[in-house]
């Protein structure tokens, strides 16, 4: 059972390692890690207590990690820190106020997104979740970022 549970493990934090999430295949792997190293000690009352502080032991060093871990020397040396800032000269899409309150017709299927014609340039648009055909009538109503949102015309 010891094997199977070493396998499990670690076939568990190999899928953690190529397909991140919530940490719950690697949580699951090192309780297996742990489990086997519990029953290859002899699963007796010692080697649960050794099992029992080795989990302690990792929890807390999962915890320093998480805290203060970037800021330690091994964590100024494996995290990145350059930023993306507009002061460095990087800038994202341009924020596009103009638009605000412009009408136009949507060009391609917004699902939410797509492509809407708006004072004769074609504009990436998106709706607030809505499902829009080719030909709609819309009108801009919030531009922030890059993210101009549009909402279908009203029939007056």
């Amino acid at each position: 059972m010891a094997i199977q549970l070493l396998a499990a493990g670690l076939i568990l934090l190999a899928v953690e390692s190529f397909i991140p999430g919530f940490g719950i295949f690697g949580i699951s792997g090192l309780l297996c890690l742990l489990g086997a190293l519990y029953l290859a000690l002899g699963a007796t009352a010692q080697a649960a207590a050794l099992v029992g502080g080795l989990l302690l032991i990792l929890v807390v060093l999962g915890w320093w990690l998480v805290r203060r871990g970037p800021g330690s020397w091994l964590g100024r040396h494996v995290t990145l820190h350059l930023r993306s800032t507009a002061a460095r000269g990087y800038t994202g899409q341009a924020e596009r106020k103009d638009l605000l309150g412009r009408k136009g017709i949507t060009q391609t299927v917004l699902r939410p997104s797509g492509r809407a014609l708006i004072d004769g340039e074609l504009v990436d648009v998106i709706t607030e979740g809505e499902f829009y055909e080719p030909g709609t009538a819309i009108k801009v109503v919030s531009v922030t970022g890059g993210r101009t949102v549009v909402r279908k015309e009203e029939d007056s």
